[in-house]
């Protein structure tokens, strides 16, 4: 049988229409990994090491949430409610039902609690949900392994691992970053002091062992310092100081801060992405988010892991969605920011999804308010959203449907990232 080339096209596309509506996905779980929310530098004495003027003074304590910080994360979270809604994994007003919806916060980080509740608080007002988290005052396992002696790290292996990062030296990434180094040497005021980005030696800084603290490795020198500023200039855009005295005055704005937060993803490259570091520090932090996706939402028998949620919130730090992006091999566009960018309250997330059949899929993504939204505290909604960027997962290029990976395919490529000898056990009660 000969078909007419009118016929042919229709039949195709009716196949081709019939094919994407049997391939539609239905989202039925959700786990994000939150950034917390703005907080002030961490450290307000290394700051005067690093210029000669007077740094702004915020009204919070060093490295805590504040208040302009929890008055944005709460209409993130108006916004993230009225997402989950539209997935059909909330209900559409009133509270989630019991064990729907679960948090958990880094324990020994406050400002990863407080942003936790503020954003259940905006979600779900008068719910009564808040985040738990494991009681610690000094280092939380699940998401540091490596300041503990489950993830402790070998110091010649993560050494060799940082170098090879860097290209066998550090001569090609002081390259890189010096034209970034002299601009921020100018808004320093320190082009010919010794407060100089540009003029000071990089080195590898061991430390060893010390107070049941395991040994560290880690890159010394302009290119943290200048990573640490950078950052300090965004948080102080997004906290809503006066233009006059954001960065001393010496940047237009927020493409300005965003440009020069590109000094901050080098340094994760040879700190945090660097893939020897990322599973020693992380691989007991991934375990749980793939135990999480892994559960069957309507299996209420399987113990391990974190509560069998439909949306699972892991407040945690710029620093855990690096090292698991690093294990995974992931990256992300996300203008107006630099690419692979975590700003504040930004997320990085993991969709769980079924088709008509029933099985099941991941879908990756990070999703993150502009930095005038924060600045702002501007309303984030459906007119007014966030930025929002795919995720694709290496190793499943062609499996992937409608940007989602089969679970299956998923949770074998992630496994395989993970350092089994770094994992531990978790309880969350």
């Amino acid at each position: 049988m000969v078909l007419k080339p009118i016929l042919f096209a229709s039949l195709m596309a009716a196949a081709t229409f019939s094919a994407a509506g049997a391939a539609t996905l239905t989202p039925d779980k959700y786990v994000a990994v939150m950034r917390h929310g703005v907080r002030p530098q961490t450290n307000s004495e290394d700051l005067l090491h690093y210029s000669t003027q007077a740094w702004p003074v915020w009204d919070t304590a060093d490295g805590m949430l504040t208040a302009h910080g929890a008055q944005a994360a709460g209409k993130l979270g108006a916004w993230e409610v009225s997402m989950l809604r539209d997935k059909g994994l909330v209900p559409q007003s009133g509270c989630p039902a019991p064990g729907d919806v679960f948090g958990w916060a880094n324990g020994s980080v406050k400002r990863t609690i407080d942003t936790g509740n503020t954003v259940l608080s905006a979600m779900f007002p008068g719910c009564g949900l808040s985040v738990g988290f494991n009681k610690t005052a000094d280092v939380d396992v699940l998401y540091a392994a490596s300041d503990a002696a489950l993830g402790a790290i070998d110091v010649e292996t993560a050494k060799a691992a940082i170098l090879d990062a860097a290209g066998g030296s550090f001569d090609t990434m002081k390259a890189k970053a010096q034209p970034l180094l002299k601009e921020l040497d100018a808004v320093l005021g320190c082009e010919t002091s010794a407060c100089s980005m540009v003029e000071r030696p990089w080195t590898m800084e061991v430390k060893e062992p010390k107070n049941g603290k395991p040994a560290s490795v880690s890159v010394k020198g302009p290119l943290t310092e200048a990573a640490a500023v950078a950052q300090v200039f965004l948080l102080q855009y997004a906290n809503d100081f006066p233009m006059n005295e954001v960065a001393f005055g010496k940047l237009d704005g927020a493409q300005d801060i965003i440009r020069l937060s590109a000094l901050r993803q080098m340094k994760y490259d040879i700190s945090n992405r660097v893939p020897y570091v990322a599973r020693r520090d992380a691989s007991n932090f991934l375990n749980q988010i793939l135990l999480a996706v892994a559960k069957d939402p309507s299996d209420a028998t399987v113990s391990d892991g974190p509560p069998n949620a439909r949306f699972l919130l892991f407040m945690a730090s710029d620093t855990q969605q690096a090292e698991v992006a690093a294990m995974l091999g992931l990256h992300w566009h996300l203008p107006p920011y630099v690419d692979d960018e975590t700003p504040p309250t930004g997320a990085l997330s993991f969709e769980r999804l079924h088709d008509a059949s029933g099985r099941a899929y991941v879908r990756l993504g990070f999703t993150a308010p502009t930095l005038d939204q924060i600045r702002n505290a501007s309303v984030i909604d459906a007119a007014s959203p966030p930025v929002q960027a795919s995720v694709s997962i290496p190793g499943c290029e062609t499996e992937t449907v409608e940007g989602a990976c089969p679970l299956d395919r998923f949770l074998t490529i992630a496994r395989a990232s993970l350092d089994m000898s770094a994992v531990g056990e978790q309880s969350y009660r």
